[in-house]
């Protein structure tokens, strides 16, 4: 009688470890998906720049992007928006911090700032953008970056992690085509708040 109850205690025992590692296991799954998508950002900023691309054309478009994570992992694109006339493009990207956790095992005293994006097109020619906002999630840096004076009629448009201030190139490995000339893009629908931004009944 006593080693039943003995084998039965176990038996719960173990019913409650295998249930609490479950549950740990979900939260860590649900956690992970949280801290991995960030949509504060998501929201087109009706920047002057904007404003000024916009009364030289209205057609805003957007399509997904056409290389999501760079080929290191390292950097992610989203929230595209552009006026092809007008020369405008406004898009987030996203780095993980690890990534840079790496860098400064070789350069501890690397910094952060030091980290800047550029857009190149198809010709070589490149673009320094204008910081929009940023911010900071668990594990991911995130910026919204708007570029001007873009020239749409090359190939490809990428978007470049650039490290500063050392001998090390993230290079084609951090590199991610945003934009080819053959894309097929749809409008961008613009947001009751955006309209009224720009002044748009």
């Amino acid at each position: 009688m006593e080693e039943k109850t003995t084998f039965k205690r176990v038996g719960t025992v173990i019913k409650i470890v295998l249930t609490v590692a479950l549950f740990a296991f979900i939260a860590a799954l649900i956690f992970r998906m949280c801290q991995a998508s960030h949509k504060s950002l998501e929201k087109t900023i009706i920047s002057p720049a904007f404003k000024e691309a916009y009364k030289e054309d209205s057609d805003i478009r957007t399509h997904a992007v056409n290389d999501e994570f760079s080929e290191n992992g390292a950097v992610w694109a989203y929230s595209l928006v552009y006026m092809k006339k007008a020369g405008y493009l406004q898009v987030n990207v996203r780095y993980n911090i690890r990534h840079i956790d790496e860098v400064k095992q070789s350069y501890p005293d690397f910094d952060e700032k030091n980290i800047h994006y550029e857009l190149e097109d198809a010709n070589g020619n490149t673009y320094k953008p204008k910081i929009l906002a940023e911010e900071e999630t668990f594990n991911y840096r995130y910026y919204k970056l708007e570029f001007s004076g873009v020239n749409f009629s090359t190939d490809t448009l990428s978007v470049k992690m650039v490290l500063g201030g050392i001998d090390i190139s993230v290079g084609d490995k951090s590199t991610l085509v945003l934009h080819r000339k053959d894309d097929t893009s749809i409008p961008y629908d613009l947001s009751g708040d955006e309209k009224e931004a720009l002044g748009i009944e």
